[in-house]
C-alpha cells in the first residue's frame, strides 16, 4: 500500500514543501536559543518567553485559520502562510534585542498556524480514506528525518556561522517551499469541492460555524476524547522542551551541539516508527497506538529526571540519548494515528475547522505548561524532580485514555473497515 502513497504526485509536494521549510525553521530555532541561551546565559524565564511568543499567536490564531480553510483555497492559503513567514522571519537577522526577537517569532506563529491545520485538512484529498495512516506516517516520517539532520546540520553551521547568518537559510528555505507548494493543484474547501464530504461520518453532512464543531464534539466522545488527550498531553511535555536545553547546559555539561544531537535522536525514533506504521500491512488499532506513544513518550522525562538525581553527566547524557530515541518513537505513533483519528472522527465540512481547534487546544496546553514550569523549577522542584513527575504524569494520561475507550462506543461509520480501526 505505502508504494501507492508515494506515487501520489501531490502528497510528495506537500512533504518536500514541509521538509524545506522544517529544516530551516530548526535551524532559526537553534539560532535562537544559541543567542538567548548558550551565548548570552539566558534563565528559564527566558527560554519560557521564546515559547510563549511562538504559542500565544498560534492559540489565538489556529481556530480563525480553520475557519479559513473551510471557506478559501487551500493551496493558496498554504503559499501565502509561507511567504509572509518568510518575511517576518527574515527581521530575526538585523537583531539582538530580545523583546524585538519575541515579537518576530509571535508574527511568524500567526502565520505558520495555517500550515498544520491545512496539512490536515488536505491529506483526504489526496489519498484514498484507506490510506489515510500510510500518508499521515510518509509525512511524519519526513518530519523526523528534518528533525534528525537539522538540529545535527544546524549546530554544525551555528559552530561555524553566527546566528544571524544561520537564519539566512530559513528566509531562503520559506521561499522555495512556497514555490513548490504551487506545484498542487486548486485545493477548493469542502462547500465546492464535495465529493470527499461523504467521508467522516453519519453526522450532519453539512454542519456550519464553530457551532457544529461543538455539536460534533458533544455528540462523539472519542472525538472529544482527543481533543482531552492532546491537551493534557502538550500541557506536561512541554516543561521537557522548556527546560530541555538548560538541563543541557547545566546536567549534561553540554552545548548547542549536545541539544541538537538529542533533538537528532528524537527524530531518528519517530522515523522509525512512522516507516513501521507507513509500510504495515495490516489495519492498525488507530486508540492503541496512541496509548503506546504516550508510554514510550513517558521514558524521556522519566530518565532525565533519573539522570539529573545521580549527578553524573555522563549517564546522564547515555540515559537522555536512549531515552530521547525511545521517545521519537513514541511521538510518532501519536502524531500520526492521532492525525488519523482526527481525519477520520470529524465531519468532513467541518475538517479544516476541526484541525484549526485541534491545534488551539494542544498550544492551550503548552502555555498553561509554559505558566506552570517557571513557578515551580527551581523554587518548588527541581529541574529532573519536575521531569521525573512528569513521565509519571503521561503514565496516567494514558491509561485514562485506555479506559475512556473501552468505555465508549465509537460512532457509525458508513464504512465498516475504518469502524474496526477506531474500535
Amino acid at each position: 500500500m505505502f508504494r501507492h502513497i508515494l506515487r501520489s504526485r501531490s502528497l510528495l509536494i506537500l512533504g518536500i514543501a514541509e521538509t524545506v521549510s522544517g529544516m530551516g525553521s530548526w535551524i532559526t530555532t537553534l539560532a535562537v536559543f544559541s543567542l538567548l541561551v548558550f551565548r548570552g546565559g539566558g534563565t528559564v524565564a527566558q527560554s519560557t518567553g521564546v515559547f510563549v511568543a511562538a504559542l500565544l499567536p498560534m492559540l489565538l490564531l489556529s481556530p480563525v485559520a480553520g475557519w479559513l480553510l473551510d471557506r478559501a483555497d487551500r493551496r493558496r492559503l498554504m503559499v501565502a502562510s509561507e511567504l509572509l513567514a518568510g518575511v517576518t522571519v527574515s527581521g530575526l537577522i538585523f537583531t539582538r534585542n530580545l523583546w524585538v526577537i519575541y515579537g518576530l517569532l509571535a508574527l511568524q506563529s500567526g502565520f505558520n498556524s495555517l500550515m498544520t491545520p491545512a496539512r490536515q485538512a488536505v491529506v483526504p484529498d489526496l489519498v484514498p480514506q484507506e490510506e489515510l495512516t500510510q500518508a499521515n506516517a510518509f509525512l511524519q516520517q519526513l518530519a523526523g528525518l528534518v528533525k534528525v539532520t537539522a538540529p545535527i546540520l544546524g549546530g554544525a553551521l551555528l559552530a561555524v556561522l553566527n546566528p544571524h547568518s544561520a537564519i539566512v537559510l530559513d528566509v531562503i528555505s520559506y521561499a522555495v517551499s512556497a514555490a513548490v507548494l504551487l506545484r498542487l493543484p486548486a485545493l477548493p474547501p469542502p462547500s465546492v469541492h464535495t465529493p470527499r464530504a461523504a467521508h467522516s461520518s453519519t453526522h450532519s453532512s453539512s454542519p456550519r460555524g464553530a457551532g457544529g464543531l461543538l455539536s460534533a464534539l458533544a455528540e462523539l466522545p472519542r472525538l472529544r476524547l482527543l481533543f482531552i488527550g492532546v491537551f493534557m498531553t502538550t500541557l506536561i511535555i512541554i516543561g521537557f522542551d522548556v527546560l530541555s536545553s538548560i538541563f543541557t547546559r547545566d546536567v549534561l555539561k553540554g552545548d548547542e551541539s549536545l541539544f541538537g544531537l538529542l533533538i537528532g535522536l528524537v527524530g531518528l525514533g519517530t522515523v522509525v516508527s512512522s516507516a513501521w506504521l507507513m509500510v504495515a500491512r495490516r489495519q492498525r488499532n488507530l486508540w492503541r497506538d496512541v496509548i503506546m506513544g504516550l508510554f514510550l513518550l513517558a521514558l524521556l522525562p522519566a530518565l532525565a529526571g533519573v539522570g539529573a538525581w545521580l549527578g553524573s553527566a555522563a549517564f546522564a547524557r547515555v540515559s537522555m540519548g536512549l531515552g530521547a530515541l525511545i521517545a521519537g518513537a513514541g511521538i510518532g505513533l501519536v502524531h500520526v494515528q492521532s492525525g488519523t483519528l482526527l481525519q477520520t472522527l470529524a465531519p468532513a465540512a467541518l475538517l479544516g475547522r476541526a484541525a484549526g481547534v485541534f491545534q488551539s487546544t494542544a498550544v492551550a496546553g503548552q502555555m498553561v505548561g509554559l505558566l506552570i514550569t517557571p513557578l515551580v523549577v527551581p523554587a518548588v522542584l527541581s529541574a529532573g524532580g519536575y521531569l521525573a513527575l512528569s513521565g509519571l504524569a503521561l503514565v496516567l494520561v494514558a491509561a485514562y485514555m485506555a479506559i475512556t475507550v473501552r468505555r465508549t462506543r465509537a460512532a457509525p461509520s458508513p464504512n465498516p473497515e475504518w469502524v474496526t480501526q477506531t474500535s
